[in-house]
């Protein structure tokens, strides 16, 4: 599941960058003035950020609460073998 989600922001985040290549070519088609094309491209950016921002803080609760669970299961192992032995 997490590799899946990063690899899913990994691609998010290279379509953005496409999509502000295409628009800062289409600068030289003059399709848009130059000024709305970069206003464009900043709430792309800006879309991008927040997106980013949601899956970073989505992914560390996530991650913190692995990180409990497992340090659970290892204290709760380490108490049931109190020998130090690691499980095979």
């Amino acid at each position: 599941m997490t590799a899946d989600a990063y690899a899913e922001i990994f691609l998010w985040n290279q379509n953005v960058d496409r999509l502000v290549r295409v628009l800062q070519r289409l600068e030289s088609f003059s399709v848009r003035p130059k000024q709305a094309l970069k206003a464009y491209e900043a709430w792309l950016e800006k879309i991008r950020a927040g997106v980013n921002a949601d899956f970073t803080q989505a992914m560390a609760i996530r991650e913190r609460a692995d990180e409990t669970r497992l340090r659970l299961q290892r204290t709760a192992w380490e108490r049931k073998n109190s020998s130090g032995e690691m499980p095979s």
